[in-house]
């Protein structure tokens, strides 16, 4: 079973490896689309931030034990998938913004 730092390392390749995969098909979306894809991408992370700050309401520290590790991945891989769809609409906006008037 790997380590604490192991299991870090495993969980940001994962992210690495699907954010270019994800970025490119957020960038084939309509405006509309991309919307969707944030507005959902943000409430699954909501959730399970509230998850994680349930435990901690419950005395449990989900920070230090190793039972929640797969949790804290979940939350830092959401949270890297919200980051490519907010960069995605800042690259849709600024080619609206570049495109010439009609």
């Amino acid at each position: 079973m790997p380590n604490s730092i192991e299991s870090r390392e495993i969980v940001n390749s994962v992210i690495n490896s699907v954010a270019r995969l994800d970025r490119d098909a957020l960038r084939r979306l309509d405006p509309e689309r991309l919307s969707a894809q944030f507005n959902a991408r943000l409430e699954l992370e909501d959730y399970f931030h509230a998850l994680w700050e349930h435990l901690k309401d419950c005395g449990e520290r989900p920070a230090v034990r190793t039972e929640y590790q797969p949790l804290a991945a979940v939350l830092d891989l959401l949270a890297g998938l919200s980051e490519n769809a907010m960069l995605a609409d800042g690259v849709m906006q600024q080619d609206l913004f570049r495109q010439p008037q009609q």
